[in-house]
């Protein structure tokens, strides 16, 4: 389920533009960042985006590579999307594909099979386990 950070109207989140999907380390779940304030959180159900952008900021990596520790400097960004029946492809195992990302071996986002780099897709189910793209 995701939780809304709190009742403040300004935490509201607007469909119609993109959020920065993140993993939160401290809190084990993923955050929704939206014009620069963490708006919810989601650590049981998916969260669904749309036309996708895999991020991975440089600087962020270099100081994760220089300093042995992690900080927020990748994530999906995408407009956020209920669940609809044309997502069922992402739970279809022929045109699904899983990704992942860490700091010390890749630069980008990666197909887990082929470990070639991702940074574009037209769908994305973020989920507690991993992220499923089309």
């Amino acid at each position: 389920m995701i939780k809304l950070k709190q009742h403040d109207p300004r935490y509201k989140i607007d469909t119609t533009k993109k959020v920065f999907v993140y993993k939160n380390l401290h809190k084990g779940c993923w955050s929704l960042k939206q014009g620069g304030l963490v708006k919810a959180h989601s650590d049981e159900d998916p969260i669904y985006l749309y036309e996708c952008t895999l991020t991975v900021n440089r600087k962020g990596r270099e100081r994760v590579l220089r300093e042995k520790r992690k900080n927020v400097h990748a994530g999906v960004s995408g407009y956020i999307a209920e669940p609809h029946p044309s997502y069922q492809c992402l739970e279809d195992s022929d045109l699904k594909t899983e990704i992942m990302y860490n700091p010390y071996k890749f630069s980008s986002f990666v197909n887990r099979d082929t470990l070639k780099p991702i940074y574009f897709t037209e769908m994305a189910k973020v989920s507690p386990s991993c992220i499923l793209v089309v």
